[in-house]
């Protein structure tokens, strides 16, 4: 509410401020036409200026928050006095509400002189003109024209005076003088309380007649006849303010105007009066000071978080697991100990550590000996942008595993270094001890295990990038065929046949590339092998499902009369599920094949028979399994007759829905 005011106010100030700029320079010029476009430009920049903000932002000093204590005292009492609180009256919405109530109440008035307008002249006779639609109306006193129509009364006017008033009624039309005047009734009823904006309509309206008068007074010969026409109709009165009048009531002003000489070009100065104005407006008003906290740059340290774990002689197994679990659970990093040696004392005497992180960068360490074995320590270093250093620590020597790429130069994380083709610098590649130049590396990869030192040549300036420990250098990525988690070669995987392909899945890496064939386990059953999971006849599209991770135990009968084979799940505990019944007990059920109703053993679904819906179900696991069991309403039970309620057998259970 306070900005629409405040917009209000600021675009009143604006139509007052064209106004008086309008009386004081431009009201006595002949620039007719120019004051046409400033009167309508005025009106549109009230508008649209106030809407127009720029944002000023000066930076300051945070302010410290001073410490404060405050006492609390605790007040005991039996009785508070609430005071009533009386709603007062919203004038600001009162005020509102009127201001638009008389908005709406002027624009209907216009809404109606527009009705009238064409109720009229849709009952005269219509005569078209090149420029105009001439209609004769006896009822009519003062000529007036709106839009294309111009409506006259040739039983008051001479033939002579008839062609003057036409003249100067086809100018407003030609230049659609009817557009200004509803813009000007419609400014009026949205700023009515503004009395300025009446004084405006007024100018914009005189200056249209201005304009007319001017060009008529070029166009007709006996301009002292056309003066007399003017004053001839002073007498006549006129009542729809929507249309442009022969008639207005000052004439003197209009005469006068007539004789008055044309202005001087040099006066167009005066238009420009008004934009120092505007600028002042948009200065004072129209920029928002914000006040922005100088933000505190405060320094971090490199390395936030350090994750590490260290063996020592004495580290159980059990310890060894728990670590490399959590380090894969927390941080996603892949520590696999292995190899362990213990001597007579239960000592680590050997072991094999290799770990792959999430950006796949890995290593390995391998200690061998006959003594217990010094501290290793396993580490990662994640510093803000979550990277850092990643290796082992022995014997107070860091092993740090990383990559550097050739082009760049710079480290990053990994055990893989690929060298493309570079023409801007020379690097020198020792591997294995041998020297190797950039020519020689383009497109090769090569896969470390060790770390890499980067170097500079004195004399040569020639930057040395050494691979310490075992590499092997490589054309393309090696490629490992796995076909039920057994290695094949290429040869032998073009050879499967598509058709017993359950699943193939292939992993590109910069160093190997994994390519994990899984066939289907119906692929060597014939057709007439009769197929049971966990007891319940299949078919082979169901044992295909079946994940070969998820077989127990596989039995093949290959008898004389029928071959059967059957298989055995993992058994895979389950969740318990819960219905309420409209008694309030809960009713669970177990593992999938099993249901406990309080107050009664625990019975398996399959010894029970299950009506639903006025059927009898044959397979009660699978109902319990699928069915939405929040939808279950209640639950009726059928029992045997038994002495003990604890003893008692439910022979039937009725499932109501909801």
């Amino acid at each position: 509410m306070e900005n629409l005011m405040l917009y209000f106010i600021k675009a009143n100030g604006l139509i007052i401020l064209f106004y008086l700029m309008y009386v004081l320079f431009l009201r006595k010029e002949t620039f007719f036409v120019s004051n046409r476009l400033y009167l309508i430009l005025g009106l549109l920049i009230s508008l649209c200026l106030p809407l127009i903000t720029f944002t000023k932002t000066i930076w300051v000093d945070p302010t410290p928050v001073p410490e404060f204590y405050q006492e609390t005292t605790t007040v005991n009492s039996d009785y508070i006095e609430v005071p009533i609180q009386e709603t007062p009256i919203d004038w600001s919405l009162i005020l509102t509400t009127a201001y638009v109530v008389i908005c709406v109440l002027i624009l209907v008035k216009i809404g109606i002189e527009i009705a009238s307008f064409y109720n009229r002249i849709r009952k005269h006779n219509q005569q078209k003109e090149a420029d105009f639609i001439l209609i004769h109306s006896n009822t009519t006193e003062n000529p007036f024209s709106f839009f294309h129509y111009i409506v006259i009364n040739p039983h008051l006017f001479s033939e002579a005076e008839i062609q003057h008033i036409l003249t100067h009624e086809s100018i407003h039309v030609k230049q659609k003088h009817s557009i200004d005047v509803l813009l000007g009734k419609l400014f009026c009823a949205v700023f009515w309380a503004n009395p300025i904006i009446w004084l405006y309509r007024k100018a914009m309206l005189q200056n249209l007649e201005f304009i007319a008068d001017s060009e008529t007074f070029q166009q007709i010969e006996n301009k002292y006849e056309y003066q007399i026409t003017l004053l001839k109709v002073v007498i006549h009165q006129h009542d729809l303010s929507i249309t442009n009048q022969f008639y207005q009531s000052l004439i003197k002003k209009r005469i006068i105007m007539l004789h008055t000489n044309q202005s001087h070009k040099r006066n167009a100065w005066k238009y420009a009066t008004i934009l120092p104005l505007l600028v002042g407006f948009m200065l004072l008003f129209q920029i928002e000071t914000v006040a922005q906290v100088k933000e505190i740059s405060i320094s971090k340290s490199i390395t936030n978080k350090l994750i590490q774990f260290v063996i020592d002689k004495n580290t159980t197994d059990e310890q060894i697991k728990e670590e490399t679990e959590l380090l894969k659970k927390e941080y996603n990093i892949d520590l696999k100990i292995s190899k362990i040696k213990r001597n007579a004392k239960n000592e680590i005497i050997a072991l094999e550590a290799k770990f792959e992180d999430s950006d796949k960068t890995s290593g390995k360490i391998s200690i061998k000996g006959h003594e217990a074995i010094e501290p290793i320590r396993f580490f990662k270093e994640i510093n803000e942008n979550e990277k850092g250093n990643i290796g082992f620590d022995r014997n107070n020597t860091s092993t740090v595993f990383a990559k550097m790429d050739a082009d760049q130069l710079e480290w990053n994380e990994t055990q893989t270094i690929e060298i493309k083709k570079s023409d801007t610098e020379e690097v020198i590649y020792i591997i294995n001890g041998k020297e190797y130049s950039k020519e020689e590396m383009k497109d090769k990869i090569v896969e470390l295990d060790g770390a890499i030192e980067m170097n500079e040549d004195e004399k040569s300036g020639k930057k040395i990038m050494i691979f310490k420990g075992n590499s092997t250098i490589s054309d393309e990525p090696k490629t490992i065929i796995y076909l039920d988690k057994k290695v094949i070669s290429k040869e032998e995987m073009d050879k499967i046949d598509t058709e017993i392909i359950k699943s193939a899945d292939i992993k590109k890496g910069t160093v190997k590339k994994e390519i994990k064939i899984i066939t289907k386990i119906s692929n060597e059953i014939s057709e007439d092998t009769e197929i049971y999971i966990n007891g319940k006849k299949a078919t082979k599209e169901e044992l295909d499902k079946i994940e070969n991770e998820d077989i127990e135990s596989i039995n093949v009968n290959n008898n004389n009369v029928q071959k059967s084979i059957e298989i055995q799940k993992k058994y895979t505990k389950e969740k318990p599920k819960t219905i309420e019944l409209k008694s309030g007990d809960v009713v669970v059920v177990l593992e999938g094949d099993r249901i406990k109703f309080p107050g009664y053993p625990t019975h398996y679904l399959n010894q029970l028979k299950l009506e639903f819906q006025g059927k009898i179900l044959e397979d009660n696991i699978d109902f319990f399994k699928n069915y939405e069991l929040e939808k279950i309403k209640d639950i009726k039970i059928i029992e045997d007759e038994s002495t003990s309620k604890e003893k008692k057998r439910i022979k039937k259970i009725i499932i109501e829905t909801k």
